[in-house]
């Protein structure tokens, strides 16, 4: 039980920490925290969930399309966005 709690309130306190810092530190902070998390995420995908998922021998055809089709569906709405703040290289 005292793991759990500690574990629920990672949570709150991780978004008063980044509410804080993104009102009051300077954009590098918040830039570098962002791809900090950002690559935390990456990396739990890739060497946890992705190779878990695939360990089973049903429907690997279905996940590899949909696993695919996320990456291409994010790389489309990036462009998009690029586009629509003129960053379009």
């Amino acid at each position: 039980i005292r793991f759990l709690s500690i574990f629920s309130t990672m949570g709150p306190i991780g978004v008063a920490l980044g509410m804080a810092v993104n009102e009051f530190a300077s954009p590098i902070v918040d830039s570098i925290m962002l791809a900090v998390v950002a690559g935390t995420f990456v990396y739990v995908g890739a060497t946890e969930v992705i190779p878990e998922e695939f360990e089973e021998p049903n429907n690997k055809w279905k996940k590899f399309i949909a696993l695919i089709s996320g990456i291409v569906s994010i790389f489309a709405i990036t462009q998009y966005t690029m586009t629509l703040e003129g960053h379009a290289h």
